[in-house]
C-alpha cells in the first residue's frame, strides 16, 4: 500500500526554528562515544565508528554505546577487521552477545563479519576519506558497504562529515530519518500520518533540509536536534521540559 505523506512546511519551520533556539549555544550535541584512548581522527577512530554505527539502530542508544566501549577495552581486536576475519561466527557471537547485548545477535555477527570484510580493502581509512571531494562521494562508499541502513549508513555520514576528514565542504544531503524522527515529526504536525515509506522519509528528509536552508543552519546540526529531543526529553517522556511543548501534541494531552 503506497502512503502519500502531507507535510506542513510552516510547522516544520517552527520545530526547526524551537530546536535552535533551544540547542544552538550547547555543546556536544548527539556526541558518539568511543573509548578514550583512541585517538580522534585516527584509523583507529574511524574503524571503531564503522563498527559502531552497523548496530546503532536508536534504541537505547547510549547503553548500547556504553556496553560497545566496555567491551572495546576487553576485546579490542574484534574492531580490527584483520583480526575479525580470523575468527569464527561462534567465537564472535559469543562476544557481542556476552558484552554488547545487540538486538539481533545472528544479524549483528554476521554484519560484523561482512564489515570486516569489506574493511579490509581499505588499510588507511584516514587517507581514503580524504579524497572524497563531495557528498556523492561519501554516500556512496558507505552505500557500498554491506550491512547499512538508512539510520546506520547516515549516523556514520554525519560522524565523518563532521570530523572534518573528507576533503570537501558543501553540507549534507540527507538527514538519516529514524522512528523517533517520524515520531516527533508526525506529534508536532509536521506530517499527518506515522506510516511512512521510504520515499515519503526521504521526501520529509529533503524538507528538513530545504528549511534549514532557509534558516541558515545545516543538515548536520538539524540531524543533532532531532537526536538529542528524542533522546533526552521523548525517551525519558519529560514532555513539560521539553523545547518542542509548545507544539507537540503529546505534551498538550500530558498537561
Amino acid at each position: 500500500m503506497v502512503i502519500k505523506v502531507n507535510i506542513n512546511y510552516d510547522r516544520c519551520r517552527d520545530v526547526i526554528v524551537l530546536l535552535d533556539k533551544y540547542y544552538q549555544n550547547k555543546d556536544h550535541l548527539a556526541a558518539v562515544e568511543y573509548p578514550s584512548n583512541i585517538i580522534y581522527k585516527s584509523n583507529e577512530y574511524y574503524l571503531y565508528m564503522f563498527y559502531s554505527c552497523l548496530l546503532d539502530y536508536g534504541m537505547r542508544s547510549k547503553i548500547y554505546h556504553h556496553n560497545l566501549i566496555e567491551t572495546y577495552w576487553k576485546y579490542p581486536s574484534i574492531f580490527n577487521p584483520n583480526y575479525v576475519v580470523t575468527m569464527s561466527e561462534e567465537e564472535l557471537k559469543d562476544i557481542l552477545v556476552s558484552h554488547v547485548h545487540p538486538r539481533y545477535p545472528n544479524v549483528a555477527v554476521k554484519k560484523w563479519m561482512m564489515l570486516s570484510k569489506s574493511l579490509l580493502a581499505y588499510p588507511n581509512l584516514v587517507d581514503y576519506l580524504n579524497t572524497f571531494c563531495c557528498f556523492q562521494d561519501l554516500n556512496d562508499f558507505i552505500k557500498s558497504i554491506s550491512g547499512y541502513g538508512q539510520k546506520t549508513g547516515g549516523l556514520l555520514i554525519r560522524i565523518i562529515y563532521d570530523s572534518g576528514i573528507c576533503n570537501f565542504r558543501e553540507d549534507l544531503k540527507s538527514i538519516p530519518i529514524d522512528r523517533h524522527d517520524i515520531e516527533i515529526s508526525y506529534f508536532t504536525g509536521i506530517i499527518d500520518s506515522k506510516k511512512l515509506n521510504e520515499k515519503d522519509i526521504q521526501v520529509l528528509s529533503d524538507i528538513y533540509i530545504l528549511l534549514g536552508e532557509e534558516l541558515n543552519i545545516r543538515a548536520s546540526v538539524i540531524d543533532k536536534y532531532l537526536w538529542e529531543v528524542g533522546n533526552s526529553f521523548c525517551n525519558k517522556k519529560k514532555c513539560s521540559e521539553c523545547p518542542l511543548k509548545v507544539v507537540c501534541c503529546v505534551s498538550k494531552i500530558d498537561k
